[in-house]
């Protein structure tokens, strides 16, 4: 017997699921319209498949195998899923299937020389002109979160990374205010353009940063390399100039050859000044190995061989090691290296303050050199000085205190006139005078002020006297006139 087609049709509106009943390869179609819902069964094309009853023929189950429901779906636009743009507008509440168009041409990932993409356009790639995942839409150039205040995260798995490709700048705001870039090709940094960044939080950096001339690494501040040797602490910025103030918590070390105080007003509560250290502080400025006798100090400028040096347990000598030997770089810096006695039995690293003890005499004087001007014009500024004179010494030995109001530095040395002194009086030590008092002031050979015996000590023989010219000087003799007294 010749096969037959079966097929039953549905026509009835009451028809909203697939036939319950079908013989094996029988077909049934629905008319049912779909338009309430994707729910539906209508306009679906049904296959009876599995055995059938032996009693009833019925198939044992019924699948759905196409009909005007699926192509509906698929009756858009090639390329075409945003705004509604398809084929199938009066049924889009049951959504549809994006079929993408293959007319336009495009760059699949970019360059082959990013990340190993496909190089070249592709002359037919296929696209669609919006694609929407759960909460994020991708539009365009766009990739947007389409529910309100939505976040976009990207994660990576396990180490995975975030990359984005050599001299691509990541730029911020629609009229593109501010931007990042790894300029690879051009500077071969991080670059930050545009407008001024603003950290609300407190930021951690490692390994120093720069801004403009200056450079902060470590503890250090300093100009960069070729950007002077000046370097402005200005608490009050407008234009460099002498108002606001700037306040050191903690000790002040100033290390350098010259200190000059501009201020028209200085105080200071230290009751007691102490100038001609002995001692001061260096810095080390590269690294010292272990087992070495060679050290590089911010300054050697005053260093004499003898010299004890400390301020490290890496120095051997337990606080005796010597400087036996010195050199300086060439510039006129002050930096250069010291030679130890022994050699150091650990590292000593960057900026370690090390103390240097003189042990030698400069010959120098101590005291305060001032700045002064006798009438007007630079011809007339002088130069005065008190203060201790180291190269004259007393008939005793010791060492005097001068002044000297028009006075020459040369290499601390001061030389000059001595000037004149306008006290109310002098008094003398205990032991310089008699105990009985009414002694005479007079000078001996050496200039050397001292006090005669007083009055009430009793004379028995008379060699001098003391009396006065005419014009009132002071005479020792050994004649009276005879005069009225």
């Amino acid at each position: 017997m010749a096969a037959r087609t079966r097929l039953k049709i549905l026509t009835t509106s009451s028809t909203t699921s697939a036939p319950a009943i079908l013989k094996t390869g029988e077909l049934a179609y629905s008319y049912e319209s779909v338009s309430a819902g994707q729910g539906q069964a209508g306009e679906r094309l049904y296959v009876g498949v599995g055995a059938e009853d032996a009693g009833t023929g019925i198939a044992s189950g019924v699948q759905t195998i196409g009909g005007k429901y699926f192509t509906d779906l698929m009756s858009n636009t090639p390329g075409t899923v945003a705004g509604g743009a398809n084929a199938n507008g009066g049924t889009l509440s049951n959504g549809f299937i994006p079929i993408l168009e293959r007319e336009s041409s495009g760059h699949p990932g970019g360059s082959a020389t990013g990340f190993g993409e496909v190089s070249g356009a592709v002359a037919n790639m296929p696209r669609v002109n919006q694609w929407n995942v759960d909460n994020l839409t991708l539009d365009g150039n766009t990739i947007a979160s389409n529910n309100v205040d939505g976040d976009i995260r990207f994660v990576t798995n396990g180490a995975g990374q975030v990359i984005i490709n050599d001299d691509t700048k990541l730029t911020f705001g629609a009229s593109e205010d501010a931007s990042i870039e790894y300029d690879e090709d051009g500077t071969n940094k991080i670059q930050v353009t545009g407008a001024t960044w603003v950290y609300n939080t407190q930021v951690e950096m490692f390994g120093g940063f720069n801004v403009d001339n200056i450079g902060i690494s470590s503890n250090v501040i300093r100009t960069r390399s070729g950007g002077g040797n000046t370097l402005f602490i200005d608490p009050y910025p407008d234009g460099l100039d002498s108002d606001g103030m700037v306040i050191i918590k903690g000790s002040l070390q100033v290390d350098g050859t010259t200190t000059t105080v501009n201020s028209t007003n200085a105080t200071l509560n230290d009751p007691i000044m102490n100038i001609g250290d002995v001692s001061s502080k260096r810095t080390v400025t590269s690294t010292v190995g272990s087992g070495v006798s060679a050290i590089t100090l911010d300054s050697v400028v005053g260093i004499n061989t003898g010299d004890v040096i400390t301020g490290s347990s890496s120095l051997p000598g337990a606080g005796t090691t010597t400087i036996n030997s010195y050199t300086t770089q060439p510039g006129g810096t002050g930096i250069g290296t010291i030679f130890i006695d022994g050699q150091t039995t650990a590292g000593i690293t960057t900026t370690s303050q090390l103390t240097i003890t003189h042990g030698f005499d400069t010959n120098t004087d101590r005291g305060i050199t001032f700045n002064y001007n006798t009438s007007t014009g630079v011809s007339n500024n002088k130069l005065g000085f008190f203060g201790f004179d180291d190269s004259r010494l007393a008939v005793d030995g010791s060492r005097m205190w001068t002044y000297v109001p028009d006075a020459t530095n040369t290499g601390n040395v001061i030389s000059g006139t001595k000037g004149f002194l306008d006290i109310r009086g002098i008094y003398f030590q205990t032991n310089e005078f008699a105990a009985s008092g009414n002694g005479i002031v007079y000078a001996d050979s050496t200039g050397r002020s001292l006090v005669s015996a007083g009055s009430t000590a009793g004379i028995t023989t008379s060699n001098f006297i003391l009396t006065t010219d005419a014009s009132g000087v002071p005479k020792w003799t050994t004649t009276i006139d005879g005069g009225q007294f």
